[in-house]
């Protein structure tokens, strides 16, 4: 669930008069009748100018409190406490001739003019729920809207966004645990506007010390949270020079994503690149007055150089890597519902998602779309400790088409030749036995194989046996089905002639990483120490494409040949123990002086 993460209580610079204390102002089961900590009644026959901190919060969350929604009493019971916690006084609902304005009113303007509120802070958060198919049910709740905050003189309200998801096995439970962390959410945002607002300004400017002194809590949090906000800014933007300063090139790293993300590259095809997100805003935590950061929804885009995104999905948590058909027209990943079920997924041409599969025991992952889009290879562990099997299914009704268990073994490495051809590694497992006549056990020999989904059954046919030790995996396969490339023990990578039945070993000095081809097939890409190179097959020579102290992988060539997009790795110098992610590219024109490579 969108939850920010607190730390623990550690010492602040901040008072403790400043953090604030967990009081309920009523109990949400009771918040039409006697409700706990119930201030009396404001005096709405009495003067009418409005109290200076007095806050009318009316936010509509599945229906707004004054009507039933407990959601809603929630919400609001959490974020009047903390604003209560600060110096602010928000209306409380506790007596009955509140409540009847609250009902009557046309309007949360109205309603604030006669309970004497200066500001109105409202929202109306229409949750959309989804109920999961799993066994004992589970619900999960979202909310995507804008919130305004203004005086009740005011024309032009202040906004901002608030964004949340939760789940359980009650769609009660599901919009409660929604409700708090909206709260946190809310307070975050609406607290600035109030201390920035004209009207509280000038109370610091004003005589009146003792009404100053009441709401000085709240100033001195804002001043804090901006603080370490701008803190936080700086360091992105100091980081953001370092990585200008120690990009040595030879060619220019461009970089599509915010410093601070974490996103995953899925692929590449016509329109554009595949990215899956993580986001995550910062935030100041209110008890402990310390860094932290909310988690949003995680969704899967396209995007363009420019920038132009398309996002086709959002979720909870998108399990392994999604993947593409060569064409971009369908895309596949897998699902993880809340823990409760994976899901195996699929994003059509139209931008509609279905679920294939939903299953509680199986662990789907790593898909790889067929050339046209009909079908999909994976591993599926039937278990959370079983092998993986090795699965094809079939787009348009999730049906299997091909089924292979490890046997033993495993799995490294799965590729489409062509619409209906996947080529696969194999190894058996080990012998550990003695050979005939007291032999030394032989090492089990990994295979490649490449199985016929055209024929009935599928034939399965070996391709090619590795030696002894050896080993191959990250299999890559050219646009046209007619080579493939892979990562292989020792000081380089290996490309596999599918026709002529032959691999050759080339040995770059070092070991490669995640090779992949170009759309001719002329040229790979790969990571070495962390950095990006370039291999001509036909000239043999290497080329440097990166040169910087961050950790790339996972290159792609762009769908024209002209750039090759990775992600960038390093440390998230704001948080300990968080990684970040960016999307970056060069250009291939612009890569080093070619650099000599065998080829034995």
């Amino acid at each position: 669930m969108t939850t920010p993460v607190e730390p623990a209580e550690t010492e602040t610079e901040i008072p403790p008069e400043l953090v604030p204390r967990k009081r309920r102002f009523w109990p949400v089961a009771g918040v039409f009748a006697a409700l706990a900590g119930v201030a009396g009644f404001f005096g709405l026959r009495a003067a009418s100018e409005p109290e200076p901190l007095r806050v009318v919060v009316a936010v509509d969350l599945d229906g707004h409190f004054w009507d039933g929604s407990r959601a809603s009493a929630m919400l609001v019971n959490e974020l009047c406490q903390r604003l209560d916690a600060i110096g602010f006084e928000p209306v409380r609902a506790g007596d009955p001739e509140v409540l009847e304005v609250l009902r009557e009113a046309e309007s949360p303007e109205a309603a604030a003019k006669k309970l004497r509120a200066s500001f109105v802070v409202k929202a109306k958060l229409t949750p959309e729920t989804i109920e999961h198919p799993v066994e004992g049910g589970y619900f999960e709740a979202r909310a995507d809207a804008s919130f305004e905050v203004h005086h009740v003189r005011d024309e032009v309200a202040q906004s901002g966004h608030l964004v949340g998801w939760a789940g359980g096995k009650q769609k009660t439970e599901a919009l409660r645990r929604l409700a708090e962390t909206l709260a946190l959410q809310a307070f975050d945002q609406v607290v600035p506007h109030l201390i920035k607002h004209p009207a509280i300004e000038s109370i610091f400017k004003g005589s009146d010390i003792k009404l100053a002194d009441h709401v000085a809590k709240a100033k001195q949090y804002v001043e804090a949270r901006g603080d370490r906000l701008g803190e936080a800014q700086r360091t992105y933007e100091d980081l953001a020079k370092r990585r200008k300063e120690f990009d040595k090139g030879p060619a220019k790293v461009t970089y599509h994503s915010a410093l601070g993300a974490d996103d995953a590259l899925g692929g590449s095809a016509a329109p554009g690149f595949l990215v899956k997100t993580a986001d995550i805003t910062p935030f100041v935590a209110p008890r402990t007055m310390k860094l932290s950061w909310i988690t949003g929804l995680e969704t899967l885009e396209w995007r363009q150089p420019g920038g132009e995104r398309k996002q086709l999905w959002s979720g909870y948590h998108l399990f392994s890597y999604p993947a593409a058909a060569p064409d971009g027209g369908r895309v596949v990943f897998a699902e993880d519902l809340f823990g409760w079920a994976k899901t195996l997924t699929v994003v059509d041409p139209d931008g509609k998602a279905r679920r294939l599969r939903i299953d509680e025991e199986h662990r789907f992952s790593s898909p790889e779309v067929a050339p046209g889009g009909k079908a999909a290879a994976l591993y599926d562990r039937p278990c959370r400790d079983c092998p993986g099997n090795l699965l094809v299914v079939a787009l348009d009704d999730g049906k299997t088409l091909f089924e292979r268990g490890p046997e033993g073994g495993f799995f490294s490495g799965i590729a489409w030749l062509g619409p209906s051809r996947l080529a696969f590694l194999h190894t058996p497992i080990a012998r550990i036995e003695p050979g005939p006549d007291g032999e030394e056990p032989k090492t089990p020999r990994q295979s490649l194989y490449v199985t016929d989904l055209g024929a009935s059954p599928p034939a399965v046919t070996s391709l090619h046996e590795a030696q002894d030790h050896e080993r191959f995996a990250a299999l890559e396969a050219s646009r046209d089905g007619k080579m493939l490339v892979m990562e292989t023990t020792g000081t380089g990578f290996a490309v596999f002639d599918v026709e002529a039945g032959k691999l050759v070993r080339f040995d770059i000095g070092s070991v490669s990483e995640n090779p992949s081809f170009s759309p001719d097939g002329k040229l790979v890409t790969f990571t070495l120490h962390g950095d990006v190179y370039l291999f001509d097959v036909e000239q043999k020579h290497v080329r440097r494409l990166t040169k910087n102290p961050w950790k790339e992988r996972y290159p792609l060539f762009s769908e024209d040949g002209t750039r090759i997009y990775f992600e960038s790795t390093s440390d998230d110098p704001n948080y300990e123990r968080r990684t970040m992610s960016l999307i970056g590219s060069v250009a291939v024109k612009d890569a080093g002086p070619p650099e000599p490579a065998s080829a034995p």
